[in-house]
């Protein structure tokens, strides 16, 4: 059942990436709109088990050849714990109790996200509408923390991979302007780290792609960190 839902996702990125529009580039954070009186409520998403994260498998037969010869790592990856991924919430929460007077984490729920509606803006603001949570949450300041995907990531070519697994977060952090919805902040994180030596010994430990994976993360913190720098 996993594997098929696997299937799934990957199909949908596919198609989704297809019909993908101009990106949101990098916005570095406008430290001159943050003041003491602003508050600030820091939302954490869902930060699922690291797996083995397959790209470039083009059809789905494909892709379900790719996720059952790594069916081995991605169990190892699914057994380590998340504590050190969801830390990366804490240097967020630092960041802002440095150049604000209201800090705190909030929680939102799958259907207060589904009430949320797509906001027409350019380049620059979030596709969905965040003000509402001006009055609802009693913040001014939204900040998201999104880790799409970690644990390894594999690229195959149909059938056949072309990469070693590698160290792999990728995800987005960024503030919104509840008066606008303009982003205060806003920055993709993507990070891969290559696995010294090989990838597969011992058996089913996989010890270079564990410490890759932890490379990764604590390059993504150290991204985090710089963003109030």
């Amino acid at each position: 059942m996993k594997a098929i839902k696997l299937i799934f996702v990957a199909a949908l990125t596919v198609f989704l990436a297809a019909c993908g529009s101009t990106p949101q580039p990098t916005v570095q954070l406008q430290k001159q709109l943050l003041n003491a009186e602003k508050r600030v409520g820091i939302y954490v998403d869902v930060i699922n088990e690291p797996t083995t994260n397959i790209y470039g498998a083009g059809c789905l037969l494909c892709y379900g050849v790719a996720v059952a010869a790594n069916s081995s790592l991605s169990k190892h990856l699914e057994s380590l714990p998340t504590s050190d991924i969801e830390s990366s919430k804490q240097i967020l929460l630092e960041g802002y109790k440095a150049k604000t007077g209201s800090v705190e984490f909030i929680e939102l729920t799958e259907q207060e996200f589904k009430k949320l509606k797509k906001f027409k803006g350019e380049l620059g603001y979030a596709k969905k509408d965040f003000r509402s949570l001006k009055e609802s949450k009693n913040i001014d300041v939204l900040v998201v923390l999104d880790i799409a995907t970690h644990g390894a990531y594999r690229g195959y070519t149909n059938y056949i991979p072309n990469t070693d697994p590698q160290g792999y977060v990728r995800g987005l952090v960024y503030s919104v302007d509840l008066e606008t919805n303009q982003y205060l902040q806003y920055l993709e994180l993507d990070k891969k780290i290559v696995v010294d030596g090989e990838w597969d010994e011992p058996k089913q430990q996989f010890p270079g792609v564990t410490n890759a994976y932890y490379q990764a993360v604590e390059q993504v913190k150290e991204t985090i960190n710089k963003i109030f720098l």
